[in-house]
């Protein structure tokens, strides 16, 4: 099977994902703002997998084809993933804003080590590594602690969840762009498509579909603050989106 085929393998079960949060915004008003993020995931990914089956976006740089479609895949909705974190953990704007720039920089830093010859790809994959440690940190250290030891316990285990299946299978990516054509290119481009296909899939539906068995957390988070237990959250905070069921 060529790329292209992979890649319309990936357009459909993004589409197919996207179904989950859009049939949860509809039996549940409440979570129609968390389940938007959810939708911008699947949904913008499954655009980016329909332009690259369709060759739009792909640029041949000394003899590898680079799929910009998919970096920009990738910048929209890595922050988005880590929004939706963000609203389970409740951390300050001023943390979200932090890991959204790490979360950029580490994707920048792989388009730019794609467009360039060697050594100067691994100036910018080095680069890459130095913001996904930043970004790591604070996936695993910054936002447990904003979520604190007091948290409803079902915001936690849907929050642990989401965060370990992000963190597990984003640090596969880097180590397939260095053994992909990009890199040292012990993958061939089918074998790298399917790599690719396949953790995106997990790391997208699979996040989505984790995130709508969690509903009930999302309960817990959109309550009112007169209704949490953790309630005084400082304006400064990235708190639940107000909620209205019209």
């Amino acid at each position: 099977m060529t790329p292209e085929t992979w890649f319309w393998v990936g357009a459909v079960g993004m589409a197919l994902g996207t179904l989950l949060p859009v049939r949860d915004a509809i039996r549940n008003p409440s979570h129609r703002r968390f389940d938007a993020v959810l939708a911008g995931v699947t949904g913008i990914a499954a655009v980016a997998y329909a332009l690259m089956a369709l060759g739009v976006g792909s640029l041949v740089v000394d003899g590898v084809t680079v799929q910009l479609a998919r970096y920009a895949d990738w910048l929209a909705t890595t922050p988005l993933l880590v929004l939706y974190l963000a609203m389970l953990s409740r951390p300050s704007r001023r943390t979200y804003v932090a890991l959204v720039v790490a979360d950029v920089v580490v994707i920048a830093a792989g388009v730019g080590a794609a467009l360039v010859s060697t050594p100067e790809k691994w100036a910018f994959y080095a680069v890459g590594c130095v913001a996904y440690a930043g970004l790591l940190y604070g996936l695993l250290y910054t936002l447990p602690a904003a979520l604190g030891g007091d948290a409803d316990p079902r915001v936690d285990a849907t929050f642990t969840t989401l965060r370990n299946l992000t963190v597990v299978l984003w640090t596969l990516y880097p180590v397939v762009w260095v053994l992909a054509p990009t890199g040292v290119g012990v993958l061939q481009p089918e074998m790298e498509a399917i790599v690719v296909v396949y953790l995106d899939f997990i790391s997208k539906v699979g996040f989505v579909a984790f995130a709508v068995l969690g509903a009930d957390a999302i309960d817990r988070v959109a309550a009112p603050a007169s209704e949490r237990s953790d309630a005084p959250a400082s304006s400064g905070r990235v708190d639940a989106p107000a909620v209205d069921d019209d």
